[in-house]
């Protein structure tokens, strides 16, 4: 086991009571309840906000330091993780958040925090998108609890991830952003969520300063933190070195410590990370943007010390325009996104998402230019595109008239005329090929903006003469069409040779179904999963198809998505459906879909064949333009962790984003009718009921679990310890459930009983030494949460 890096000393009170918890020496009964908590109780300075457990862990080097200086620092995480993949056992669902619960909590640990919030909403799959988790999580309801925990714990600063719906950037922690910024707001608001200060006795509370990890790039070495370049000029960005050393690391860097403090997310294969430079001058900054500042005065230093001082700059407003704006039509979330960020009331956060549109290779599209007269006078104008070589436009410009203040737009046909131009991420420039539109108007300079647009891969699939047998082999004549390169990198390490990494695929189809053959090269195998493990496929060798049936999804929940592995322990195949319209056991959730493969011995690759039964899609099939994907997954290690992700469309997280999928035509299809299926979610999320480190720290602090307000109940006396087993009484103020939990560094026993009201219950579980630890949780809603140290009882003499 790796060492953990002991944390900075606490404060006297709270660490007696969780060394207490822990077992580490005797205090009296801890309880949580909704008054009498002393006012430092629980407070904090600063506050990250993170959707999963290790997004935090690229800014402990600055958390660190900011509790090295003396601030209080606290974690939110909205969710605990359990729908990640798992590297080190079979765990998923709630057990697996319980085990990354403890990772965290270990993790930041490392830089001295002890207060690890959760929200308890569910991890239900990687999603590019922030509206499909926002309703997931009931964004309103997920609200009131940041809000009511913000009013509890009275911080200073707010720290969270990128609310923008950046390539790749998973929906989850879009949210988490959004959670943290309208919270920002809304506690100091005596009209948001009214209940907490008439009903629950707490105070609106004004944050001084609202931050987003990011913003700039700058150099290695202490210079770093005064010498960088924002990626907005008007942005005020704060940067924090993480070579410097800490006094109570004992002259380690900081950014040593985030390493050991990383390297406990074993579950997420972060266990083998390398070690940082041992030199400070090679190590670079953390940075911040600042969204929002209250604080007043002049501005300080832009480092740690300034993120906490109460004087500073104020984070830019949106900037004025020329008369009229000329800009791409934003894919829907991005549109979503400008518009939350007016609504938020963070206005220059608008418009900072590239538009981009893809286009099929040799295909044309409308694009449709968004014209905003910014005058309080009428506009005439004209608008012309500059597109690169290889794509034109069915006119030069267009005219238009707007009134003042007035929205309109003008439309073009835009055609990629040289099909050899490279598609995905291999063309123009990281996969964009950038244009210019140029607006005119009669006020002012023209406004000038860049868009992009990426070739995505398109293929004709002919029909099979006869449905393939389904063997895991290839034989001549079963797949016609073309043959489709399969051996493009979007994420991880590049192949080192085509035996390496590398692979084909080749897709058919007959009147009911998608018939799929893909053969890969790989000289070394990954683990080999039991057969009870299969399930996130991403973590060994496995292949994935993605169809999206009209090709016109927003996000993976209208679509399919298989992953495939060729082999379990039990020498045969398996399929699951993951992050789709129905995410499950492949048998369940696609039937009539099976699957077959071949592994070859000596080991040099494996060929997976699929037929998917086109009744098994979340849609019919517009045989014009279906949606279709295929990835290689591959691993080269035991330790249940990918290395390269190889596949057909490729870019960085493109298996959400399902706009960036190639193009299938498949002429002569008369697809089978198929009703549209509204996604089903993965909705059971681990609780901080069921986490004794959840309810140990609750009672420690007195804010209560997950973001909730609080109840009533109190131990009644002391436990009892014997045969094995601890009983305790307990009162409660009406009918709910209790949790109780016997902890001694890892779960002894755990029972959950009701409480049918008011009055006194007694309640015994397993477990006889270290600490128990019991949630009551009220059916009127709220939890009260209770500890005490557990002793055996003397032998009689």
């Amino acid at each position: 086991m790796r060492r953990t890096v002991p944390p900075a000393p606490l404060a006297v009170p709270l660490a007696v009571l969780l060394a207490a918890a822990l077992g580490l020496g005797a205090a009296p009964a801890a309880q949580a309840g909704p008054s009498g908590r002393p006012p430092e109780r629980g407070r904090l300075d600063v506050l990250f906000v993170g959707a999963h457990p290790d997004d935090e862990a690229s800014t402990l080097s600055t958390l660190g330091q900011l509790r090295e200086r003396g601030a209080r620092v606290g974690v939110l995480t909205v969710t605990r993780g359990e729908g990640g993949g798992n590297a080190v056992g079979t765990e998923e669902g709630p057990p697996l958040g319980l085990l990354r619960e403890g990772e965290e909590r270990r993790a930041v640990g490392a830089a001295g925090i002890t207060d690890v919030h959760y929200l308890d909403e569910v991890d239900f799959y990687y999603t590019v998108s922030a509206p499909l988790t926002a309703r997931a999580w009931n964004h309103r309801a997920a609200l009131e609890r940041v809000v009511r925990l913000v009013r509890e714990t009275r911080p200073r600063v707010v720290v969270t991830m990128d609310p923008a719906p950046l390539p790749g950037q998973h929906g989850h922690h879009q949210e988490a952003a959004r959670l943290a910024a309208e919270a920002y707001f809304a506690a100091a608001d005596r009209t948001a969520f009214p209940g907490q200060l008439r009903g629950e006795g707490l105070r609106t509370w004004a944050l001084r300063r609202l931050f987003m990890g990011g913003g700039a790039t700058g150099p290695a070495g202490p210079a770093c933190e005064t010498t960088f370049t924002p990626a907005d000029p008007r942005a005020v960005v704060y940067g924090v070195w993480a070579g410097r050393r800490s006094a109570a690391h004992g002259g380690r860097t900081w950014a040593q410590v985030e390493r050991d403090a990383q390297r406990q997310y074993v579950s997420q294969g972060w266990g083998g990370f390398s070690d940082v430079p041992a030199d400070p001058n090679r190590i670079g900054c953390d940075y911040f943007t600042q969204l929002h500042s209250r604080a007043t005065g002049p501005g300080g230093s832009r480092d740690a010390a300034g993120m906490l001082a109460d004087t500073g700059a104020a984070a830019p407003g949106a900037p004025a325009g020329p008369a009229v704006t000329g800009e791409q039509e934003p894919l829907p979330r991005v549109a979503d996104y400008d518009a939350w960020a007016v609504r938020a009331g963070l206005p220059a956060l608008a418009g900072r998402v590239k538009r981009v549109f893809t286009l099929g290779s040799g295909r044309s599209r409308p694009v449709r230019i968004d014209l905003t007269n910014t005058t309080g006078k009428a506009q005439s104008g004209t608008v012309a595109l500059a597109l690169p070589r290889g794509f034109a436009a069915d006119a030069a410009s267009r005219p238009y008239t707007l009134a003042a203040n007035a929205r309109g737009s003008v439309t073009f046909t835009v055609r990629n005329t040289d099909p050899s131009l490279p598609t995905s991420n291999q063309g123009g420039v990281n996969g964009d090929y950038d244009y210019t539109i140029t607006t005119t108007s009669g006020s002012g300079p023209a406004d000038v903006r860049k868009a992009a647009l990426e070739l995505v891969p398109v293929a004709t699939l002919a029909k099979a003469p006869a449905a393939p047998v389904l063997d895991g082999r290839e034989s001549p004549g079963e797949y016609p069409g073309p043959e489709l390169d399969l051996s493009r990198v979007w994420e991880g390490t590049a192949c080192a040779s085509p035996a390496d990494c590398s692979a084909t695929g080749r897709v058919a189809w007959t009147a009911d179904a998608l018939h799929v053959l893909v053969t890969v090269r790989d000289d070394t195998r990954g683990a080999v999963l039991g057969a009870d493990d299969c399930k996130r496929h991403w973590r060994t060798d496995s292949v994935e198809i993605t169809v999206d049936p009209r090709g016109d999804s927003e996000n993976t929940s209208t679509t399919f998505k298989t992953g495939i592995f060729p082999a379990m322990a039990d020498g045969r195949p398996c399929f699951q459906r993951d992050a789709d319209n129905h995410q499950g056991p492949g048998p369940r959730t696609a039937p009539g879909m099976r699957v077959a493969a071949s592994v070859t011995a000596p080991y040099t690759g494996y060929t997976v064949e699929a037929r998917i039964p086109f009744t098994a899609l979340p849609g019919t099939v517009d045989p014009a333009r279906m949606g279709l994907n295929l990835f290689v997954y591959d691993s080269d290690t035991q330790d249940r962790t990918g290395q390269t992700r190889i596949g057909w469309s490729t870019w960085g997280g493109v298996q959400g984003d399902p706009y960036r999928w190639g193009l299938a035509a498949l002429p002569g299809l008369t697809p089978p009718q198929v009703a549209t299926t509204p996604p089903v979610l993965p909705s059971e999320a681990a609780r901080s009921v069921a986490s004794p480190q959840s309810v140990i720290q609750a009672a420690a602090t007195g804010v209560p679990l997950a973001g909730g307000p609080a109840a009533r109940a109190r131990l009644a006396g002391r436990p009892r310890v014997a045969g094995g087993s601890t009983t305790f009484r307990i009162r409660t103020s009406g009918p709910g459930q209790i949790h109780a939990h016997v902890w001694d560094g890892k779960v002894l026993g755990s029972v959950r009983v009701p409480a049918t009201g008011a009055g006194v219950r007694t309640v015994t579980v397993p477990g006889a030494r270290g600490t128990l630890a019991v949630a009551f949780e009220s059916r009127t809603g709220g939890t009260a949460s209770l500890t005490a140290p557990l002793r055996q009882a003397a032998p009689p003499k």
